[in-house]
């Protein structure tokens, strides 16, 4: 496969260097040249891996694989080459091992934790963590920390040399950190020039702030492992204007005399309090007593009886056995109603106060007897499209004030009894 694909990448090639005659024909050219190498790479990546076996060649001649002797010598023969792969023990945690870029678990190989992560949980050389996998291929296995479970094995990583918040110039050169020069480890100052692929990777730009890494001893080691989401910025220091210190002479000591005494008394006069008007008092008025005296609340039961009267007898509703008795609002008070009519035999049907509820009304009331409205606990929407309903189909309605449950009753029992006598009415016409 990757024959056909390197003959293909050098056809077009060819083809492309013909047309060649300008500068920018040759940039172009370049452009398409990096294309088709990345397409190679990618199908060398993709292809399939062919598996060679150390026994007879297919590509032999059949009468020569039958001359050749039933038992060749062993310095022929090659040992086929068994991939095994790396067995991995379960445990509750893994002890973590920081690299130069990320990290892994010491229990766990061809294992790698990102900077992300390292940097997301502050994980330190020796900690034991938990982990899960995030993704695993043929070369690693990517994991997840899940917890960090203990850090009494915590160990400073000393061959680790970590050069933290450090500025980048243009062209990607880095020669200083924000508390100073770069320096090595005798402390001689040096600078560090960025690949172009680390610039690209990382999308760098002057000002911004990366860390550097080295293993110790070995400088060709040193790489950028982390860009701060953060610029720098240059600290803007503002230079106090000198004053003339002026000779000791008795003119200039009795100009700066005269210059004191003038500013301080204009300082005390401009600080002097001025004196506060107090404030006069203001008479108290009380509250009059209105001459008339409040009227009663009426409740539904009976016009002009007041709250405080209370009714004994017992509710009948024998005779509307099989009525259909709508209430609107109070919904939290629902089943308490449920329940005390389901022993009369009145179909209950309970809508909430606001206005998406009562709507319902609208399918409901060809075929309800009664209806009753909880002033208190229904919105004015809900409220003014019941009673147009009501009005529309000539069905009996109360407001009822909710003064407690035997006034929610009566008020019910009223509006049934209307609706009975129009029944009645109906059937002998």
């Amino acid at each position: 496969m990757m024959h056909h694909v390197i003959e293909r990448a050098k056809e077009l090639v060819t083809s492309k260097l013909n047309i060649v005659e300008t500068a920018d024909d040759w940039n172009l050219l370049l452009d398409e040249i990096n294309g088709i190498d990345e397409w190679v790479q990618l199908s060398q990546y993709y292809a399939p891996r062919q598996t060679t076996t150390g026994l007879t060649s297919l590509e032999t001649d059949p009468a020569e694989r039958r001359v050749a002797p039933a038992s060749p010598p062993a310095t022929v023969i090659e040992e086929e080459k068994v991939e095994v792969e790396p067995t991995v023990e379960l445990r509750y945690s893994y002890t973590f091992e920081r690299q130069l870029k990320g990290g892994s678990l010491r229990e766990w190989p061809n294992s790698h934790i990102s900077e992300t992560e390292i940097r997301d949980w502050n994980l330190e050389h020796g900690m034991e963590v938990r982990v899960q996998v995030l993704h695993q291929d043929e070369r690693r296995t990517s994991l997840e920390i899940l917890a960090v479970v203990a850090t009494d094995q915590v160990k400073p990583l000393a061959e680790r040399i970590v050069f933290e918040k450090c500025i980048v110039k243009n062209h990607g050169i880095i020669e200083a950190t924000i508390d100073g020069p770069l320096k090595d480890e005798t402390g001689k100052p040096f600078y560090y020039t960025t690949p172009l692929e680390d610039m690209r990777f990382f999308q760098l730009k002057a000002g911004q702030l990366v860390d550097l890494v080295m293993w110790k001893g070995h400088p060709e080691t040193l790489t950028i492992v982390w860009k701060h989401a953060f610029h720098y910025e240059v600290p803007i220091v503002t230079e106090l204007p000198q004053r003339d210190v002026s000779s000791g002479s008795p003119e200039s000591a009795a100009t700066s005399l005269a210059n004191k005494q003038t500013k301080t008394g204009r300082y005390d006069k401009m600080m002097q309090r001025k004196p506060k008007a107090k404030k006069v008092k203001k008479e108290r008025r009380l509250r009059e007593k209105k001459a008339h005296q409040l009227e009663r609340l009426d409740t539904t039961m009976l016009p002009g009886q007041p709250i405080e009267f209370v009714d004994k007898t017992a509710l009948d509703f024998a005779s509307y056995d099989g009525m259909r008795l709508v209430i609107v609002g109070n919904e939290q008070q629902r089943a308490v109603y449920r329940d005390f009519f389901a022993e009369t035999g009145i179909e209950l049907i309970h809508l909430g106060g606001d206005a998406q509820a009562a709507k319902k009304i609208a399918c409901l009331a060809k075929k309800t007897d009664a209806i009753v409205v909880v002033k208190s606990r229904v919105s004015h929407a809900a409220a003014a499209h019941v009673l147009v309903q009501a009005k529309k189909h000539d069905i009996p309605f109360a407001i009822e004030r909710l003064d407690g449950r035997r006034s929610l009753y009566t008020a019910c029992q009223q509006q049934l009894e209307k609706a009975a006598v129009q029944k009645l009415k109906k059937d002998k016409r």
